[in-house]
């Protein structure tokens, strides 16, 4: 192939592949799980089921701030939401993982079990309910094995922390 025919092929590629890059980029969806006219959340205080003082208020807190910080929904009170996310945290749990020779725990694994369901205001269904949304984490209480030990409380703000970005993502993508 001479040279000018070679340079003619490249640049007709490239003008290809940029219009295809472009033309997809129009049609991406910012919120892909969700119907096109949803654009308002409410969060109401999430119902707590567990011996776990103030977590319920600690894991809405959370995820009215991922949405925020997200900003692809409006946070709206449920008389003006499109949607409404509804919460049961059924489930906190800490189990020894591993223990010293006294007995001791020196790691544990925290599990925290929520009902979920994202409610439709306009079509008066859900759109999704999952009974067992959970999140774990492990964390060590003493640093025997060179890692850097954690309370409780600071591991469980961890635990909040990602289950929040879990739901912010099953709520926005749909995964």
């Amino acid at each position: 192939m001479n040279k000018p025919k070679a340079l003619i092929t490249v640049v007709l590629l490239v003008m290809t592949a940029a219009g295809l890059l472009l033309a997809g980029c129009s049609d991406v969806a910012l919120r892909p799980g969700l119907p096109e006219y949803m654009s308002k959340l409410s969060i109401p205080i999430l119902q707590n089921r567990t011996a776990q003082p103030e977590i319920e208020n600690e894991i809405t807190q959370q995820l009215t701030q991922d949405f925020l910080v997200d900003g692809r929904m409006d946070l709206v009170d449920s008389d003006q939401a499109n949607a409404i996310l509804q919460g049961t945290i059924t489930t906190y749990l800490l189990e020894p993982l591993l223990l010293d020779v006294h007995n001791t725990p020196q790691q544990y694994k925290m599990i925290m079990i929520i009902s979920l369901a994202l409610k439709d205001t306009q079509a008066g269904k859900d759109l999704w309910k999952e009974d067992a949304f959970t999140e774990t984490t492990t964390y060590y209480v003493a640093n025997n094995l060179g890692i850097t030990p954690e309370d409780e409380q600071t591991a469980r703000r961890r635990l909040v922390q990602q289950l929040s970005k879990r739901i912010v993502a099953r709520v926005i993508e749909g995964f």
